[in-house]
Parts: structure tokens; sequence; C-alpha cells
């Protein structure tokens, strides 16, 4: 019989190893737990966590928000969890993660474990090299704030299969949507969460998977990708093929950041100039 998911990530080595990744953070535990409050007793804070966690008792503390300044003069909202929401996050990454990694695409590299954006040139320059050289440089519009939750719960749901998770896992992300259509339907994941990136490459991997079937090949990071064809005219293909999919997923390409390019120095791709095809 499985072990439930929440009792997998309240073990104590897997708590154990969520607070070594997070034990330099100086976030507050909870409202009115500061950060040296929590260290003066933090088995009894941790252990009150684990209790409420594994009783169903557990309620996700309201997201801290901040201001920042944008590039162009105007300011964005950063939201953040406290530390006690973000302990359990990362005990539930911790989990589940190795399962996402046995599932993704070998050419998703953004929000992985051993991956980087150096291995996303790597390859990128490998295909441009044996001839891949017309590209669909391509980003997807406001992804993070744009991702339906009634889409994304589906493909969590088939993942988990947890149901106490998933109601936990809801709440989370009934916090973060950033907005509702005009049929109430919320969408948006919070970008200050441990778990959105994981959250945003399960989305994607039917993305990745619809490319692969298609023969077209892709190096993705994140909402950041190119696909790669050995003529223009299988590039626009692959364009348009790409936008339809991503408008099944409530998604779209972003249209000032998107284009077909043979490749060239004057094509910049997770910070640095391709090379002239």
């Amino acid at each position: 019989m499985t072990t439930p998911l929440l009792e997998q990530a309240m073990t104590p080595k897997v708590l154990d190893v969520a607070w070594r990744r997070l034990r330099r953070e100086h976030t507050p535990w909870a409202p009115g737990v500061s950060r040296d409050e929590l260290q003066h007793h933090l088995l009894r804070h941790t252990l009150e966590c684990r209790e409420h966690i594994l009783a169903g008792t557990y309620r996700p503390l309201p997201l801290r928000q901040f201001p920042m300044a944008k590039p162009d003069g105007g300011q964005r909202i950063i939201s953040a969890h406290f530390l006690r929401d973000k302990l359990v996050q990362r005990a539930l990454l911790t989990v589940l993660e190795p399962q996402a990694e046995a599932l993704f695409h070998n050419d998703s590299y953004g929000y992985r474990p051993g991956r980087s954006v150096q291995a996303a040139l790597a390859k990128t320059r490998e295909r441009i090299r044996i001839g891949q050289a017309w590209l669909v440089d391509a980003d997807i519009t406001k992804f993070f704030d744009s991702i339906p939750h009634k889409q994304l719960l589906k493909v969590l749901k088939g993942f988990i299969r947890d149901g106490a998770a998933m109601k936990l896992i809801e709440q989370w992300l009934v916090q973060g949507a950033h907005h509702c259509s005009l049929l109430r339907n919320r969408r948006g994941v919070c970008q200050g969460s441990i778990l959105s990136p994981l959250f945003c490459n399960l989305y994607l991997h039917q993305f990745d998977t619809a490319l692969v079937r298609a023969n077209i090949p892709f190096v993705r990071f994140a909402d950041d990708f190119l696909l790669f064809a050995d003529t223009k005219k299988k590039a626009l293909a692959a364009e348009a093929f790409a936008g339809e999919r991503l408008e099944e997923l409530g998604l779209s390409l972003h249209p000032q950041k998107t284009q077909v390019v043979r490749s060239s120095r004057q094509v910049i791709f997770l910070g640095e100039s391709l090379p002239n095809a």
C-alpha cells in the first residue's frame, strides 16, 4: 500500500532535508513568530506544523507582499510565503521532484536539478551545428500569471493522486491567483512559491510531448524556448504548431518576443548570443 504523500513529506528525514535548504533564510516563520523566535523554539514549531499537516488541520498563512521596481519605471507586487509554508512546500518538493524528473523530457532545462543555462545553450549550439539553424525564438505571454487553474489542477491530480495533498495545494494556488476570467476561472501561480516551478514544468510537459510527437526539436527553459528546423518553411510551420498547442493550454506566444529567424550573433537566447549559421 502506497504511503500518502503528506505522510512521506512529514517524515523526519524529509523534513530535515527540507530545513537544510531553508535554514539560512531570514523569513519570519509566521505572523508574530520572528526568525529569531523560531530559532529558539525550532523543534516545537516544526513538530506543531507536522502535527497539523498529518491531522488535516493545517491552513496556509497569508502571503507576504512587497513592491518591486520594474525597468519601465512602474512597480510589480512580489508575493512570498512565510517560512512555515516554505518548509511544507520544500518537503513536498523533496518527495515529488524525483517522480517528476522521471517524467520530464531531456530537452527541458529550467528549474530542474543538475541542469543549467549553460547545458541548455550547449544543446542549442549542437542543434545549430548539425544544420537545424532556422529557429523559432519564442516566449510565452505572462506565463506564470496566465496558467489556468482548472487545467493545471487536472494535470496535478493526474500526477499526484493524493486527495489530502491536492486540497492543500489548491489552497496555495488560490492564494497565488493573479486574476479571474469573465467566467471566474482563476489563473496564475505565485512566482515566489517553492512549488510553482515544478507545477509549471508539469503543465508544459504536455507541450513538450506534443512537440516530440510532431518531430519538432526544441530546447525549453521554463517559458523561454527555441524550436529548430533546417528550413524557414519548417520553422514557420513549427511556430504555427506551437501557437495552436499553447492556445489549447490557455496560453499564447508573446507577439513581440517570438520570431522566426536564422541563427546569428544577433539572436540572444538565455542571455547569450547564438552562433552564426
